[in-house]
């Protein structure tokens, strides 16, 4: 479940809660939305002292490497299946 959806559902529990006079629920929800609002946790190093080399989401929600700089320079090996784009091709 998003972070968004998780915060709509706090607060539509909420918003019965007051409506039913449930203070149990209002509680939940208001639990609910401060977990969700929560930032995420920061992956772990790994056992072998390398940090994770993965994808991570920047504050607007966009994915982006966790390590810009080794993404840029981290060599690829062409399996021939590779989309298209730039490609150092000895053929031509």
């Amino acid at each position: 479940m998003s972070k968004f959806h998780e915060k709509v559902e706090a607060q539509t529990k909420q918003i019965i809660g007051q409506m039913l006079g449930d203070d149990l629920l209002v509680r939940e929800g208001r639990e609910q939305h401060r977990q969700a609002t929560e930032p995420e946790p920061t992956n772990p190093v790994s056992s072998d002292g390398s940090d994770d080399q993965g994808i991570v989401r920047d504050q607007r929600g966009q994915e982006q490497p966790k390590d810009k700089e080794r993404a840029q320079h981290v060599s690829r090996v062409d399996r021939g299946g590779d989309p298209p784009g730039k490609k150092i091709s000895g053929n031509r």
